[in-house]
């Protein structure tokens, strides 16, 4: 027996066809409220609340007086839904750190195709600041800068997305875990020499040696994290 829809999901489906189909595309506005009632017959309350769930998701937003437009702000959305899945213990620091390593070596080979030479010279610049910095916060934020421009370079905006909501992830939850990389002098220059492998394979477009400095980077993490470094 066919399952009958409920009001607002007539409307979600009827805002997806119209994206599928590139009849609305990001940064465009949808109908008012009233116009989209009246043409798949449903209240403005289904409207509303169809509205509401797609703003969770990330597919709409609303600008104050401008009305609700396709916005395609995901990250919040995964961000979300990983936070939750960790919380009820679906999640792990391990499980979390193997999703991370897969994309940012994948991210890394990606890079070496397609990164220009402005990618590689913001690299460099956040490489050079990690290494002067005497402040382990501001070491912290070029440390994220670095993995989040290398993804970035890869072209690739699902990758980036992720590995931004996973950073994100992280951050609230082993908030302690980038102090403790930190914390000594011998683990800062483990960390920086192999940031600037990374940084020197990908202009030399190495992908072997830039992803094995890649992996010594994630292998140091991982034992700092165990306890074992």
């Amino acid at each position: 027996m066919k399952k009958t829809k409920k009001a607002y999901e007539i409307v979600i489906d009827s805002i997806k066809e119209q994206i599928m189909n590139q009849e609305l595309v990001l940064g465009q506005g949808l109908p008012p409220e009233r116009e989209i009632s009246e043409k798949l017959g449903v209240s403005r309350n289904s409207v509303r609340e169809a509205l509401k769930i797609l703003t969770v998701m990330g597919v709409v937003s609303s600008r104050q007086g401008a009305g609700n437009y396709i916005s395609g702000n995901f990250k919040g959305y995964m961000v979300d839904a990983l936070s939750m899945m960790f919380m009820l213990d679906k999640l792990d620091y391990d499980q979390i750190n193997q999703i991370r390593i897969g994309l940012e070596m994948q991210a890394y080979a990606l890079a070496v195709k397609n990164a220009e030479t402005k990618d590689i010279i913001e690299l460099q610049e956040y490489v050079n600041a990690l290494d002067q910095s005497t402040d382990n916060d501001e070491k912290t934020m070029y440390d994220k800068k670095i993995h989040y421009a290398i993804a970035k370079a890869s072209g690739n905006v699902l990758i980036v997305n992720i590995l931004d909501a996973l950073s994100e992830v992280m951050d609230i939850f082993i908030f302690e875990m980038r102090r403790e990389i930190l914390r000594t002098e011998k683990r800062k220059g483990m960390l920086q020499e192999a940031h600037k492998q990374i940084v020197e394979c990908l202009l030399k477009r190495d992908v072997v040696n830039g992803q094995k400095a890649l992996m010594k980077h994630f292998d140091m993490i991982d034992n700092i994290i165990h306890k074992e470094l």
